[in-house]
Formats: structure tokens, sequence, C-alpha cells
């Protein structure tokens, strides 16, 4: 068993003898259940969805950073035809 620690980014080092195996960019889905935070190793990703899940994340980094465009229920289906 290992410790690592929480940086102010929400980021968390995975201990070197257990990502062992892993290679750099590899996927994880992450799930609480109770106290634990799971993750599990996401295979068979292909480039496209690997492209895309980075893209997810860029999205949602933009979000948290308060940089998320704001619409009317009418304007976000516009948005969406358009799109």
């Amino acid at each position: 068993m290992s410790v690592t620690t929480l940086s102010t980014k929400g980021q968390v080092v995975i201990p070197e003898n257990i990502r062992r195996g892993y290679d750099v960019g590899a996927s994880f889905l992450v799930s609480k259940v109770d106290k634990m935070i799971v993750l599990k190793p996401v295979e068979g990703l292909s480039e496209k969805e690997k492209l895309e899940l980075k893209e997810l994340g860029s999205i949602w980094a933009e979000i948290d950073q308060g940089k998320a465009e704001e619409y009317s229920e009418k304007e976000f289906f516009k948005a969406m035809k358009e799109w």
C-alpha cells in the first residue's frame, strides 16, 4: 500500500509500483464507492475515441474555469441545428 496526496488542481499521482504496466495516456473509468476512489482501465479505445476524450476533458476544464457559454433553451436548440 502507498500514500499519495491530492493537488490543488485535483491531480493524484499513482505510485510507480501500482502504475507499472500502464502506458502514459492510458484511460481509466473513475468511480466513487463509499469512501473509495476506484480506477478501472479502459482498453480498446480507437485513436479517434482517445482524441474525443481529450477534447471532452478540455471542454470540462473550460466549464470549471467559468469559460462556458450560456444559452437560452431556444438559442441552444438553434445552435444544435446549425451544428
